[in-house]
């Protein structure tokens, strides 16, 4: 798998359909040379954004969500074809696959559907190896948040990529984002309620062989009462990563440990073994 839109002059836009780490079977809407995004009318100020208005998805830029070390995440206005009024576009850094979490144990799995150059070249830390990791790793969340919303788990509906920047649904209003699980105020009734909701969305997930692998209350939103998971670039396939089922006993960790605080009771290790046996046993 090539970094996507790093190796030519003509980025690729991808969509949803498609599985994860599975070969090239892509649907794909190309940004042709004639309609450059520099071309007057399509630039909306974030050179990352304007391939996206160029061919019509987003219209202007509406606000900054969050800046981190991995990215920055910005609202943007939807063009009427849409039949959105907003979209969130999450623009990785440079780097953003550099840090801790590519490491082997988020890695192992993915090395099998890359070119054997493009995996020394990651290995090595070279310039070329630096960009192919970022590639892949904008193309693992596009795909696992397309893998997971097809299976019912509650995740931001991912609708096109171009290089370092996901496309996808804004969840929230007018008014402002969705907050964070962490930022929400919770009586034990309504703790309850959202942990069965990201447990359940734990089980789907599982069900699609996918494990989290960083789930805690800061990539959790709440929106309409409900759990929505977001940030799955690291997400691993449990059938390639034997480090998969260390990874579901820390989240549930995260988990219970942040509900704990309002009365709901819960065990991450009983969860984590059952989850793994029925997993193990096909009965999810």
């Amino acid at each position: 798998m090539e970094p996507v839109g790093q190796m030519g002059t003509t980025p690729e836009l991808h969509w949803p359909g498609e599985d994860m780490m599975a070969p090239p079977r892509r649907r794909r809407r190309r940004i042709r040379p004639n309609d450059d995004s520099s071309d007057i009318g399509t630039s909306i100020g974030i050179p990352e954004l304007d391939p996206f208005a160029a061919i019509g998805l987003v219209t202007e830029v509406y606000a900054k969500l969050a800046s981190g070390k991995e990215g920055t995440v910005y609202c943007c206005r939807a063009h009427p074809s849409t039949r959105r009024r907003f979209a969130a576009a999450k623009v990785y850094r440079e780097h953003a696959a550099s840090d801790h979490k590519w490491s082997d144990t988020y890695f192992e799995g993915r090395e099998r559907v890359l070119k054997p150059q493009i995996l020394r070249a990651i290995r090595a830390g070279t310039a070329f190896g630096r960009r192919a990791a970022v590639g892949l790793w904008v193309t693992a969340e596009y795909e696992a948040l397309a893998l997971l919303g097809r299976a019912g788990v509650s995740t931001p509906t991912p609708i096109a990529v171009v290089d370092r920047t996901i496309l996808m649904e804004y969840i929230g209003n007018g008014a402002g984002p969705a907050p964070h699980l962490n930022g929400v105020d919770l009586n034990k009734e309504r703790a309850r309620k959202l942990f069965d909701d990201v447990l359940e969305n734990v089980v789907r997930m599982l069900r699609c062989h996918i494990v989290h692998g960083d789930l805690s209350p800061y990539n959790i939103l709440v929106w309409e009462d409900r759990a929505r998971i977001i940030d799955v670039p690291q997400a691993v396939d449990v059938r390639f990563n034997h480090s998969a089922f260390d990874l579901l006993r820390r989240d549930l960790a995260n988990v219970c440990g942040f509900f704990g605080q309002y009365g709901v009771v819960a065990s991450a290790e009983a969860l984590a073994i059952d989850l793994w046996k029925r997993y193990r046993d096909a009965k999810l």
